[in-house]
């Protein structure tokens, strides 16, 4: 029967061995941890047992740890049902280990910008992301669930100036 400490021992030999990158296995580990404290000498001493109950101990990991939200806890359950699933699968067998290949998922970052910081352009949002650096953003709240947001660049000419004015002013004539 393999016990908990097996797990640990699992993740370190896959990061060795470079299956898991060293932040992964960090994370695994700590999902683990987190868990660890609610667990009975059954679970403990029983990986099958610690999956087979892994619902009902969200659950109780949930109703316990206020400062965790729901979100994170199904993270942490993610990442325990995937560790155990490849202990299963690999921990047993040293050449099975040998020939487990990691799938490598590649991402990029992208710019994003929130729908009420993109700039306006003739009453349209703009998704141009260059547009909004090196400029100054005023907010000013209207009323509940409403404000003006304005962004404009740091050196605003007197002729741009009136032509907010001026938009600002044609509101008005509603």
């Amino acid at each position: 029967m393999k016990n908990i400490q097996d797990l640990y021992d699992f993740i370190d030999r896959a990061a060795k061995s470079h299956k898991y990158p060293d932040n992964t296995a960090w994370s695994l580990k700590s999902a683990i941890k987190k868990f660890e404290p609610l667990l009975n000498e059954e679970e403990r001493t029983s990986v099958e047992k610690f999956r087979d109950n892994l619902d009902p101990l969200t659950q109780k990991l949930f109703n316990k740890d206020k400062s965790t939200s729901a979100s994170s806890l199904t993270t942490y359950k993610s990442r325990v049902t995937k560790v155990i699933s490849d202990f299963e699968k690999y921990g047993n067998d040293a050449s099975k280990m040998a020939n487990w290949t990691v799938k490598t998922i590649s991402r990029t970052r992208h710019s994003k910008i929130e729908k009420e910081d993109a700039p306006i352009e003739n009453g349209q949002m703009s998704n141009n992301s260059e547009s909004i650096q090196g400029m100054a953003r005023f907010e000013l709240p209207l009323r509940p669930g409403m404000k003006f947001v304005l962004i404009v660049p740091p050196d605003i000419s007197d002729q741009e100036r009136s032509i907010i004015k001026a938009l600002l002013d044609s509101l008005n004539q509603k």
